[in-house]
């Protein structure tokens, strides 16, 4: 298990993530050296995300397998009722941002987001599928069920059925990355994997 402490005992299954952390506001500071001035940019956080937080699917229209890379988008449980998963590691820039950002569209565009490995709690398993191309939206979070026929996963409204979906995906063949295991939905949001919180 990726750095394990007293008290943690893993179990789940672990996926590098990509961090929803909000709007990221950048300052940029100078500090006046013998060779010249460097300036050092700082980070503040709409909802920073740390080693050692629970966190939830962040349910995002943008949040395609296309968009991600394929990875999962996790977002703080306060932002993101049920939680599915903690973090485990330290998150990491994958491009920091040298402006204040704008939107999150933006952000997953030119990588301005940080990663780090989530342990998806009761998550078996993951792998790319394609969605049918003959059903309805699939949201970030919903149950899906394998249509045979038409050779593909398709929305499953809430009905359990042991798969979700890490991502959004339209009714025209999109790929998607579904995840096996259990499906506790929060009481308000029937249709999106995880754990129930209370505020």
């Amino acid at each position: 298990m990726t750095d394990l402490e007293a008290g943690d005992y893993g179990g789940g299954f672990e996926l590098t993530t990509i961090l929803y952390e909000g709007g990221v506001t950048v300052t940029t500071t100078g500090k006046i050296y013998a060779a010249g001035t460097n300036y050092e940019p700082s980070f503040a956080f709409g909802t920073q995300i740390s080693k050692g937080d629970y966190v939830g699917l962040h349910v995002d229209t943008g949040n395609t397998y296309d968009a991600t890379h394929g990875i999962p988008v996790v977002c703080t449980a306060a932002d993101a009722a049920p939680i599915i998963g903690v973090v485990v590691t330290e998150p990491r820039w994958v491009h920091a941002p040298q402006t204040t950002t704008a939107t999150w569209a933006a952000d997953l565009a030119r990588g301005a987001y940080r990663t780090a490995v989530v342990r998806y709690f009761c998550v078996t398993a993951a792998h790319k599928a394609i969605h049918s191309t003959d059903a309805g939206d699939i949201l970030v979070g919903n149950p899906v069920l394998y249509d045979v026929s038409a050779d593909g996963w398709e929305d499953a409204g809430t009905t359990y059925t042991g798969a979700f979906s890490f991502h959004w995906a339209t009714a025209s063949g999109a790929y998607l990355l579904v995840g096996f295991g259990v499906y506790a939905a929060d009481a308000s949001d029937t249709d999106c994997a995880g754990c129930d919180t209370v505020a």
